[in-house]
C-alpha cells in the first residue's frame, strides 16, 4: 500500500484515478477546488482524506501541505488539476489561470511536499500532447522572462499549450535535479471531461467527438503511479515517447526553473544543480 496525493481528484480523469487507486487499497489524500464535488467525493470514498483547496493559489497549496503534514511520507504525488478558458482569467493571486493551474500549482505542491517524498518516490504530472502545438496549429515557444501571457498575447489554445510546455520543462529539470525520485509526465489521451465547459458547445463537441471516456484516461495515470516499473520521462498514454524538441532544451528549462522560483516564491529542497 502506498500513500498517494492526487491533486485535481474530484471530477473527470482525476475522480476516476481516485476511484481506481482506492480499489487498490492505497492511502489517499485527494484534492479538489469545488466544495460540492469535494463533499460528493468524501461520500463516495470515505476511507480517503478529501481536501478542499484551490491549488491555483499559494494559500490553497499551503492548505494541502497542512493536511498531509502528518502523513509520514508520500510515495506518489499526482498533479492532475486542469483548466481551459476561452477568455483570459487570473487566479486569486493575480496569475494567468493556465499558468497558475498547469505549472505553478505542480511546482508549488512539489516544493511544499518535497520533505515528505523519499528516495524512489514518484511525481506524476498530467501533461498534454498540446505542448507540441496548439489545437489551431503552429509552434509553441516560451519566454522565461514572461511566463504568463498578458491580455495582448492570450490565445486560449496557445496559452494552454505554453503552460503545458512549461510543466514539461519543469518535469525534466526536476528529474535532473532530483535523480533519486521518479518524475514522469503523461498525456492521458484526448478525454471527454468538463475541462472545456466554458467554450461553446459546438466547439467542445467537435473536439471530443472521438474522445476517450474518463475511465480510459485514468488508466495510464494509475499505472504510472503504481506500476512495478518506476517510470521517468514522457508518456503518450502507455507508451514512452519523445516529446517536442524544445522540451529537451536544458538551458531553457534552467531559465524557466529560476523564473518559476521567483514567481512562486518557493524553492524545491534537495535539488542538485
Amino acid at each position: 500500500m502506498s500513500t498517494i496525493v492526487v491533486v485535481g481528484a474530484t471530477s473527470g480523469i482525476g475522480r476516476r484515478v481516485a476511484e481506481g487507486l482506492a480499489e487498490g487499497g492505497h492511502r489517499l489524500f485527494l484534492v479538489g477546488r469545488d466544495p460540492d464535488r469535494v463533499r460528493a467525493l468524501r461520500k463516495r470514498l470515505p476511507m480517503a482524506t478529501v481536501i478542499a483547496a484551490d491549488v491555483a493559489t499559494t494559500a490553497g497549496v499551503e492548505q494541502v501541505a497542512e493536511h498531509v503534514a502528518n502523513a509520514g511520507q508520500i510515495d506518489v504525488l499526482v498533479n492532475n488539476a486542469g483548466v481551459m478558458t476561452p477568455t483570459r482569467q487570473e487566479s486569486a493571486d493575480g496569475v494567468e489561470l493556465n499558468l497558475a493551474v498547469h505549472h505553478l500549482a505542480p511546482w508549488s505542491t512539489v516544493a511544499l511536499l518535497a520533505p515528505l517524498i523519499p528516495a524512489g518516490g514518484r511525481v506524476v504530472n498530467v501533461n498534454s500532447e498540446g505542448h507540441r502545438s496548439p489545437m489551431r496549429g503552429g509552434f509553441v515557444r516560451i519566454d522565461p522572462e514572461r511566463l504568463a501571457d498578458g491580455p495582448a498575447s492570450f490565445d486560449p489554445f496557445l496559452t494552454y499549450s505554453r503552460s503545458k510546455l512549461a510543466n514539461l520543462l519543469f518535469s525534466y529539470e526536476l528529474q535532473r535535479r532530483r535523480p533519486d525520485w521518479n518524475v514522469v509526465a503523461v498525456h492521458p489521451g484526448v478525454v471527454r471531461t468538463d475541462l472545456g465547459r466554458q467554450f461553446p458547445r459546438w466547439q467542445v463537441a467537435a473536439i471530443t467527438a472521438l474522445a476517450l471516456p474518463a475511465r480510459k484516461g485514468a488508466e495510464p495515470i494509475i499505472r504510472l503511479a503504481t506500476g512495478d516499473e518506476p517510470p521517468t520521462g514522457y508518456y503518450d498514454r502507455f507508451s514512452k515517447v519523445r516529446s517536442s524538441p524544445l522540451s529537451y532544451d536544458e538551458e531553457l528549462a534552467r531559465r524557466v526553473w529560476v523564473a518559476t522560483e521567483e514567481l512562486a516564491g518557493l524553492r524545491i529542497t534537495g535539488t542538485q544543480l
